[in-house]
């Protein structure tokens, strides 16, 4: 039986933000692939992702697979 709470993103990280070549590690997304739907506004600063004051690109792991689960095809 399905539920609303099983049906939730499966992948919970310990820290809000991570760098983005671990985020890649993690998903398996390329570098490429995340500046590509930073530039086309599919991923938004401040949402899915952001530059840290570190000059890092973070990735929110959360937030991604929302972003994933709400696409619509």
């Amino acid at each position: 039986m399905t539920t609303s709470a099983t049906t939730s993103s499966a992948y919970v990280s310990p820290l809000r933000w991570i760098k983005l070549d671990q985020y890649c590690t993690l998903s398996g997304d390329t570098r490429d692939a995340v500046h590509a739907r930073r530039r086309k506004g599919q991923w938004h600063d401040g949402m899915q992702c952001r530059v840290g004051p570190d000059g890092n690109l973070w990735i929110n792991p959360e937030e991604v697979n929302k972003w994933v689960e709400s696409s619509q095809r």
